[in-house]
């Protein structure tokens, strides 16, 4: 019988050539600036209104725009990658029909999932929604959404669970360190998208969740093409289904709930241990587990 990750063998095979940890750490470095950079450079081409919408995510051209942002971060990690490890973007990603299959397949199946799970109980009350936005131009955008999502989620995969699993895979047998650390690193980075301690480390332990399905399914396939179908399905959901009204990111999204002051969730750590927040914790690893096992059942590994 075949080793669940046998497969992470043949993937790490690229960085073994250039095991050491030092450009590891330079690369680690060098993309937290462009993280914190990036972002901001389509502003210098930007009308005061367009930089508006554009920081908040208003429109859907907005978040289109927000998402697409990540190419140039993928761009500046291939150049690191082949500057100082002498090799290229799809030693990263793996052999590219498996991978484009990988998305595909997975990508259907954990969103047919969370279609089913939307129209499951507890059903949602329509009658607290403030916004409906017309369906056609919702629509239209979808196929947009979806590319610009190809190039965020692609993106994160193939830092995370490309370049940093393949060269601590390299570095290390051990799993908590080349399925942890990064996993763990995306659950940080996730971090400041929430509006208070307690918020944000429910984020943190969502996104960590998550890394860690997308590093398995890496490791049992030798490819990130099932981590960005997963990554792809929940991403779509999150953007395009619901939103606040005057949240950031929000432009796309079909149901708009009213406006509450973000401010609101500003806990402190203590609340972590309050039942609602035990609740919460369970559900968000609870619904990362069950995209992970119909993620699993598509690829049949």
């Amino acid at each position: 019988m075949k080793a669940p990750y046998e497969s992470m063998r043949d993937f790490r095979r690229p960085a073994l050539h250039d095991a050491s940890l030092g450009p590891v750490l330079t690369i680690l470095v060098v993309m937290e600036l462009v993280f914190a950079i990036g972002p901001a450079l389509p502003l210098l081409f930007m009308t005061e209104a367009a930089r508006e919408a554009y920081e908040l995510g208003a429109t859907p051209f907005a978040v289109i725009q927000q998402l697409l942002t990540f190419g140039i971060f993928a761009a500046a990690l291939t150049a690191l990658v082949r500057k100082l490890h002498g090799r290229g973007f799809w030693s990263m990603v793996g052999p590219p029909i498996e991978t484009v299959a990988n998305i595909k397949t997975v990508g259907w199946a954990v969103f047919l999932l969370l279609l089913v799970q939307t129209f499951l109980p507890p059903w949602l009350d329509l009658s607290t929604v403030a916004e409906v936005r017309p369906i056609l131009p919702w629509l239209m955008w979808i196929p947009i959404t979806i590319a610009a999502l190809v190039v965020q989620t692609g993106m994160e995969e193939l830092y995370f669970r490309g370049y940093l699993q393949q060269q601590l895979a390299a570095l290390s047998d051990k799993r908590w360190i080349w399925m942890g650390v990064p996993s763990f690193l995306f659950g940080i980075g996730h971090y400041m998208n929430a509006y208070g301690p307690a918020d944000g480390v429910l984020y943190v332990i969502w996104a960590t969740a998550l890394g860690l399905a997308c590093a398995d399914l890496t490791a049992r396939t030798g490819n990130i093409g099932a981590a960005i179908g997963l990554h792809i399905a929940n991403n779509l959901f999150a953007f395009v289904v619901s939103g606040v009204q005057g949240w950031p990111s929000s432009g796309l999204a079909l149901l708009l709930f009213p406006y509450e002051d973000p401010f609101a969730y500003d806990y402190s750590l203590e609340a972590l241990f309050a039942p609602w927040a035990v609740f919460e914790i369970i559900t968000m690893c609870l619904s990362v587990y069950v995209m992970w096992l119909a993620a699993r059942i598509a690829i049949k590994k």
